[in-house]
């Protein structure tokens, strides 16, 4: 075998090599990407769970069992959480009890999503500005955190007017 040949031969393996770095790098970019989206979705679906669980209760302590027309009859800005007694989320009977709630659940898909509840009295027409007094409206705001996401977190939330 001549050099020329010996230079062609080597040339080609350098060639396949580069050909197959390349592809598996593709490939594995390609995988990350899955990944990621895959705790993406199933982050939003916890997330959504929560929010959907926070939905079956009632607006407001006070609107348990009877009509408001006041929002001097609403809960204090300052007094929204867990009432007396309610020590676990079974017992939780209106929206605010779940202010600063968080919970783990650990899953088969990518070990455990953090999540992280705040209710707070909002602006009626303008739901981004949170009031420090009462109004008939609230914002629930769910974070959802899991370490495949990096530095990216899952936040949900939803308006709820009385």
């Amino acid at each position: 075998m001549g050099s020329a040949q010996l230079i062609t031969v080597l040339g080609g393996l350098v060639m396949l090599s580069l050909l197959g770095l390349s592809f598996y790098s593709s490939y594995r970019a390609k995988l990350d990407v899955n990944y990621y989206n895959e705790v993406l979705i199933t982050a939003t679906g916890v997330g959504e769970s929560m929010l959907e669980k926070i939905m079956t209760r009632a607006f407001d302590e006070k609107t348990i069992t009877k009509a408001v027309t006041s929002t001097d009859s609403l809960t204090t800005a300052g007094s929204i959480g867990t009432d007396a007694g309610e020590t676990a989320i079974h017992l939780y009977d209106d929206i605010d009890d779940f202010n600063n709630y968080s919970k783990i659940d650990t899953l088969s898909i990518y070990g455990q999503y953090k999540t992280f509840v705040k209710v707070r009295y909002v602006q009626k027409m303008n739901p981004n500005t949170i009031s420090n007094t009462r109004t008939f409206s609230k914002r629930i705001d769910v974070k959802v955190i899991n370490n495949y996401l990096n530095t990216d977190t899952v936040r949900l939330y939803h308006i709820v007017t009385y």
